[in-house]
């Protein structure tokens, strides 16, 4: 392990975390308010969460990005014991504390130079992981909406009056059934069309629950009339935090039959073409139909 740990304020700013990171040549400080650790920030943290999202790093906070949960090991631990927590938890570093006393930080490339034959194993182990973690929404966000993504600000409220709006849960669930109706694909909530980061934090009051667990109940409520109950078997609903703000995944499979949206008493055929969700008027959806579902 590397004994010496290098510490900073949860309010310090992102580019003072790097500064120390650089002056210090490490790639992690532990995070300690009132000589209490709360946290950990890594080199991968900066680039991936701010740098790769165009976020400013004199405006963001350590506290922002860090990850307040340490996984810990005893200094007794035995490598390959390191590199299964590290796996099992995705990270690459692992505070060693002893009798409650941080004694020092070890990484897989602390493993990597002394041990290469335990990232075999390691290597063996990642292939098998599965769900969808902070690098792949990371990937997500810097791609450009098209054929399989879209992003949408806000579910519910709108963001000049602070209000409900009926028509923006209207246009989720087009893009979800216009999804179902093509090649399926991931609709993102909580970004802006230029990839900015904003967050669902807002819908949240106006949400049943006001969690997670309610976005995703109305979410599924609302489908579930504007489509059909048949239809929720291809969707799938997931929640990532960046920046400290809540962002909503929706994964969206073809359905194996056509799926009509439902307003005010009139059905709509919808599909998703290039980055938009186009209505098709009748005699194009028969033919489409008929091409696709025969």
């Amino acid at each position: 392990m590397t004994p010496r740990v290098v510490t900073i304020a949860p309010d310090q700013t992102i580019e003072t975390a790097a500064r120390l990171m650089t002056r210090h040549s490490i790639s992690s400080l532990v995070v300690c308010e009132d000589e209490a650790i709360i946290g950990i920030i890594t080199e991968r943290d900066i680039t991936s969460r701010i740098v790769a999202v165009g976020q400013n790093p004199r405006e963001i906070t350590v506290s922002e990005i860090m990850s307040p949960d340490i996984v810990t090991c005893a200094p007794s631990t035995t490598l390959a014991e390191a590199c299964e927590t590290m796996q099992q938890n995705r990270i690459k570093k692992l505070a060693v504390f002893d009798d409650s006393q941080l004694k020092g930080i070890i990484s897989l490339t602390d493993i990597a130079q002394r041990h290469p034959e335990l990232m075999e194993k390691l290597n063996n182990m990642r292939e098998k992981r599965n769900g969808n973690g902070v690098d792949d929404i990371i990937n997500l966000i810097q791609c450009d909406e098209g054929h399989h993504l879209e992003f949408k600000a806000s579910l519910r409220v709108d963001r000049q009056s602070g209000n409900a709006n009926p028509a923006l849960e209207l246009v989720v669930m087009k893009t979800i059934c216009a999804f179902m109706n093509a090649e399926g694909g991931t609709l993102l909530i909580g970004l802006t069309d230029d990839n900015k980061v904003i967050g669902i934090d807002d819908d949240y009051p106006l949400i049943k629950g006001h969690d997670r667990d309610g976005y995703q109940n109305f979410i599924i409520s609302k489908l579930s009339n504007c489509v059909g109950n048949y239809f929720l078997q291809y969707v799938s609903v997931s929640f990532h935090n960046l920046l400290g703000k809540d962002l909503c995944q929706v994964d969206v499979r073809p359905s194996d039959k056509p799926a009509y949206l439902s307003n005010k008493g009139k059905q709509e055929f919808v599909v998703r073409t290039g980055n938009n969700s186009r209505p098709f008027k009748i005699s194009e959806a028969a033919q489409y139909i008929t091409k696709r579902w025969g």
